[in-house]
């Protein structure tokens, strides 16, 4: 059977919740509602909607302050606010919070069911991507620290040689770090370690996520020993560089000097009159 989207809804006004309700369920989805924030924030972890419509203004607390502590949960339920008078201001924090959309009341019936199904498809691609994330976190919550470090430094394009220079150790030992990193990512390539890597490091990154077993799942502290390894090479390179441009520098100022000496004059040299 085909998995129904679940849409919560979080609204003080009864005649609108029934009213959305109406309307979304016409349209084939399953409709829960909430008449206040800290019911909802009370039952979310196993309600697992695909999309919240969320009042900004709620009679006890508002719906930004409930959509930053679900958040905070590590739940990231795409979210569309209502309102009934919008503002610059609101609209600003309610995209800072991932809102997808913010409506205004009274709702376009087209365009709610519109903004409902883009809320859900974005959904449908964070959670794909958050639980590969949880399955990369896990396996790097297993890596010892010198793993967490060659696999930084292998992904960044740098040779097993180069790697225990880096490092201070044998190539044959980072051979083994590397070859057990890949292990424990299900890497079986160089090109999926790289991947594997780029994933881990991507910018703004949450801080826990909600796995597909219901467990919250925490960066690890490998992530930290990665982003450390790659920040000392990458100091290093660019003192390297500096130091390679001033020895250019330095050899052209040498070479001018060599085939444009500089003029001199003979002591008894005579200017002209």
């Amino acid at each position: 059977m085909e998995h129904e989207p679940l849409v919560v809804v979080v609204d003080d006004d009864e005649r609108i919740c029934r009213s959305l309700e109406r309307v979304l369920t016409t349209a084939g989805f399953r409709v829960q509602t909430f008449s206040t924030a800290r019911r909802y924030l009370a039952e979310q972890s196993w309600l697992e909607p695909d999309c919240l419509l969320i009042d900004i203004r709620l009679s006890e607390g508002d719906g930004l302050m409930m959509l930053s502590e679900s958040r905070a949960g590590g739940l990231e339920t795409p979210a569309i606010f209502i309102t009934g008078s919008a503002d610059l201001g609101t609209a600003v924090r309610a995209m800072k919070l991932g809102a997808v959309d913010l409506l205004e009341k009274p709702l376009d019936e087209r365009r709610l069911l519109d903004a409902v199904r883009h809320a859900i498809d974005l959904g449908d691609e964070l959670r794909a991507e958050r639980q590969r994330l949880a399955h990369l976190w896990r396996a790097l919550a297993t890596f010892t620290p010198r793993e967490a470090q060659v696999c930084a430094l292998v992904a960044s394009g740098r040779l097993n040689k180069q790697i225990a220079a880096i490092i201070g150790t044998t190539e044959k030992t980072v051979k083994v770090h590397r070859g057990r990193a890949m292990a424990k990512l299900g890497a079986h390539s160089v090109a999926e370690l790289v991947r594997a890597v780029d994933d881990l490091l991507a910018p703004d990154p949450p801080t826990s996520i909600v796995s597909s077993d219901h467990v919250v799942v925490r960066s690890p502290p490998g992530l930290e020993v990665m982003r450390a390894a790659l920040e000392h090479v990458a100091e290093h390179d660019t003192l390297l560089t500096r130091r390679n441009e001033s020895t250019r520098e330095r050899s052209r100022e040498s070479f001018d000097s060599v085939i444009h000496p500089p003029a001199t004059r003979s002591v008894g040299s005579r200017s002209d009159a």
